[in-house]
């Protein structure tokens, strides 16, 4: 996925953004170019990945609080 900052031809003081999902760079620019017609692509960024998946504790709302939980629940 990358990010496609363009302005249109008609306003050109006004920078908008895009999504373009391709395989590289050279590609995504190819893509916008096709994509946002009459206007002027400035920039073409990678969208990172995160680097790792954010993991919540378990937790058990008891006698008005939250508490940690050690065992998550066994899917049924």
């Amino acid at each position: 996925m990358y990010t496609i900052y363009y302005s249109e031809q008609d306003a050109p003081g006004e920078k908008r953004t895009g999504i373009v999902s391709a395989p590289n760079k050279s590609v995504a620019l190819r893509i916008a170019e096709m994509q946002f017609t009459n206007c002027v692509i400035l920039d073409v960024m990678e969208l990172s990945p995160p680097e790792e998946e954010t993991q919540f504790p378990g937790a058990r709302f008891i006698k008005g609080e939250f508490r940690p939980v050690e065992q998550l629940d066994e899917a049924f």
